[in-house]
């Protein structure tokens, strides 16, 4: 036995002795071990200060990840926004054309049909 654990047991019999061996169990309990340091209110509000600068770390790499997803998000979408006009923009065109080129048969094919009627009408009298 180291001479600190020697001494312990010793001054352990001695209060035995004096007080009963319930209370010197119950004050050695009570005591730290040899080598063994006990932590003050400062060495723990140390420790705390040093975790909670590093969650306010953790917190700012948070925020920066966040605003670039939020930055990323809203340049897909006005790339989204850009990509459907310009869709939306060539199909109303081309529903124009058609429906533009659609009118120009229909009246001409009626134009064709008056006067093909007409020639009819007069060619039979």
């Amino acid at each position: 036995m180291p001479v600190e654990e020697q001494r312990r047991v010793a001054l352990h019999n001695q209060i035995a002795a004096a007080w009963g061996e319930e209370a010197a169990q119950t004050l050695f309990d009570l005591l730290t071990p040899a080598g063994h340091e006990v932590a003050t209110r400062a060495d723990l509000d140390a420790g705390f200060a040093s975790v909670d600068a590093r969650f306010a770390a953790v917190d700012a790499r948070f925020d920066a990840l966040e605003q670039r997803m939020d930055d990323g998000f809203a340049r897909a979408d006005e790339r989204l926004e850009s990509a459907v006009n310009r869709i939306s923009a060539t199909f109303e065109r081309r529903i124009s054309d058609a429906v533009n080129t659609q009118t120009r048969t229909l009246v001409w094919s009626q134009l064709a049909a008056l006067v093909t009627i007409a020639a009819l009408a007069f060619g039979l009298r």
